[in-house]
């Protein structure tokens, strides 16, 4: 089957989805959050508009502040690895940037046309997920815990502070980071992450007040696979290639200007 951003070979993608007990990756995840995509491109200039990013953006993420907070040995190594090291990176900054621009990953909305963006954060690379919601406007990253756990001090981490010093950079630092509170919390050991993450982000795309939802996981997981395969079904028999990610455009309408108006060369 094609999602576009994933191709599920057999009934297993569909079980692990709609199952209790069973992870989603983050083909599940990115499959949910392409189609939201595409539903805020639908949405017009002065409605609330959100965009997606893929799971692979926090990778991007991740690999360049390790290459430029982490990696303490610059002075130690050679000018040619120096380079190798310079390449590699900005190969992740020149993703972070395409999707940033609506470039790179399916059915995107740049985000300067956009309110919020809703991010999926993989914890640590094992099958945990958090969500984190990009709030441009008051320049706000929210970050919704679905299972409580050791909050992080981001003031703790050196990304925060002057390399020479180690002072904070208050005034430098674009994002302020909010926990949110009240929310509804997954059962210990559920492995609910990815579906509390995808579903918070469909519930805040639609401006559904979340402390007020009722959220039944094994519902919504047997409803999650059920629609998706249907979906795919349906698509794959009728021999669909590909998508159109992008919204039908007006044809536009040229007028005639008044004859007064035309310059005639002789």
């Amino acid at each position: 089957m094609d999602f576009v951003v994933a191709f599920p070979i057999n009934k297993n993608w569909f079980y692990a989805m709609s199952q209790p007990n069973k992870c989603w990756t983050d083909q599940h995840i990115d499959v949910v959050l392409y189609y939201l995509r595409k539903k805020s491109k639908l949405r017009r200039m002065n409605q609330y508009r959100y965009t997606t990013a893929n799971c692979l953006f926090i990778s991007h993420i991740k690999n360049t502040y390790e290459r430029y907070y982490l990696a303490n040995d610059d002075d130690l190594i050679s000018t040619q690895e120096h380079i190798d090291r310079a390449s590699t990176v900005s190969v992740y900054e020149r993703s972070i940037t395409n999707i940033i621009k609506g470039f790179e990953i399916p059915a995107a909305l740049p985000w300067h046309l956009v309110d919020n963006v809703y991010i999926s954060v993989n914890c640590g690379g094992q099958f945990h997920w958090v969500l984190a919601v990009v709030e441009l406007k008051n320049r706000v990253i929210r970050v919704e815990f679905f299972e409580k756990t050791e909050r992080k001090n981001f003031v703790d981490c050196d990304a925060y502070k002057d390399n020479n010093s180690g002072s904070l950079l208050e005034a430098q630092v674009p994002f302020m980071v909010e926990f949110a509170q009240d929310i509804m919390q997954q059962k210990s050991d559920s492995l609910d992450c990815g579906l509390y993450v995808a579903t918070f982000a469909e519930y805040l795309s639609d401006q559904i007040e979340t402390s007020l939802v009722d959220f039944f996981p094994e519902y919504l997981r047997k409803s999650y696979g059920a629609l998706l395969w249907s979906y795919g079904s349906e698509k794959a028999k009728g021999a669909y290639v590909s998508e159109n990610d992008d919204p039908p455009k007006p044809k536009s309408v040229v007028t005639q200007p008044p004859e007064e108006d035309l310059v005639h060369v002789v």
